[in-house]
C-alpha cells in the first residue's frame, strides 16, 4: 500500500475519533517527507476526552511491520472499538495528544 493510501486510513480513523468525542472546526494538515510523513489534526472542544491518556497509549503501541497488511485490511471496517485505536498504533511510529482548551490537536508521525 502507497504511503498516501496509508495516510488516508489514519486519517480516517483519527477523524472517526474527533466526531465520536464531538470535536468541532476539525482542521487537518499531512506532511510528506523523505522520512515519512506527519499527520496533524486540530479541532474545539470545551473538555478534554475522557479516554485520551488511553488513546495515547494505544496509538504508541510500537509499529509492528510484519502483520501490517492484516492491519490495513482491518482499519476498513466501519463501526469503530477501542482496538481499532490499538492496531492504528500498529501503524504509526510517534504520537503526541494536547488539550489547551479549546483546541485539541493529535500528531502522528510514520517513518518510510
Amino acid at each position: 500500500m502507497q504511503e498516501r493510501d496509508k495516510a488516508k486510513r489514519i486519517v480516517d480513523e483519527l477523524l472517526t475519533y474527533f466526531f465520536s468525542n464531538d470535536i468541532k472546526e476539525i482542521r487537518i494538515g499531512v506532511d510528506f517527507t523523505s522520512e515519512g510523513f506527519t499527520i496533524d489534526m486540530q479541532g474545539k472542544t470545551e473538555e478534554e476526552p475522557e479516554n485520551v491518556l488511553h488513546l495515547l497509549e494505544l496509538l504508541n503501541t510500537p509499529r509492528d511491520l510484519s502483520i501490517e497488511s492484516y492491519y490495513d485490511e482491518l482499519l476498513g471496517i466501519t463501526h469503530h472499538e477501542e482496538e481499532d485505536y490499538h492496531l492504528l498504533g500498529l501503524m504509526i511510529d510517534e504520537a503526541e495528544i494536547s488539550f489547551d482548551a479549546p483546541i485539541f490537536e493529535i500528531k502522528v508521525f510514520r517513518k518510510r
